[in-house]
């Protein structure tokens, strides 16, 4: 209760905003609540954290099923190129599951782009083409996941996995 009074009598307190919004997101049946929590943390936070408060926002947004909410707020963070990584990955792999193969695909691509080692990005990539009915795209992401996976058995193993989900 001490954050609440805290915030009473300072509610744009960026600190305080965020450590009541993590407290609140821990807990499974407060997930709305959190992301009020996050949206008046990213009202309050600084220029400069703002790429992190916006993924914070995201992130809550999902656990709270407000997907459509996560796109529109990871489509403001990747437009303003901050936070990239962590942001279009979660943006492409949202588009994905929302049908939007084509946005994804564009998503996905800029993530793969930014790292050289991202499994996941290539994962949604090999999803979106046979979606799509792209096959030779298909098979060049998986490809690209293949190469990752000479580096590592676990890699490796799941793509082992998704040759044979794919046929």
């Amino acid at each position: 209760m001490q954050l609440r009074d805290h915030l009473t009598q300072r509610p744009s307190d960026s600190e305080a905003l965020r450590e009541l919004a993590e407290l609140v997101s821990a807990e499974r049946h407060r997930k709305g609540e959190a992301v009020e929590l996050w949206q008046r943390y990213v009202e309050a936070v600084h220029a400069d954290r703002i790429d992190e408060a916006l993924l914070c926002l995201a992130r809550a947004q999902v656990e709270a099923r407000r997907e459509a909410d996560a796109i529109m707020t990871l489509e403001r963070c990747t437009a303003e190129d901050i936070g990239l990584g962590e942001a279009l990955e979660l943006l492409g792999e949202l588009l994905r599951r929302a049908g939007r193969f084509e946005d994804a695909v564009s998503v996905l691509q800029r993530a793969a782009e930014l790292d050289d080692e991202a499994v996941q990005p290539r994962l949604a990539l090999v999803a979106c083409f046979d979606a799509l009915e792209r096959p030779r795209e298909a098979e060049a992401a998986l490809e690209s996941v293949r190469a990752l996976g000479q580096k590592d058995p676990a890699i490796a193993a799941l793509v082992r996995e998704l040759v044979q989900r794919r046929g």
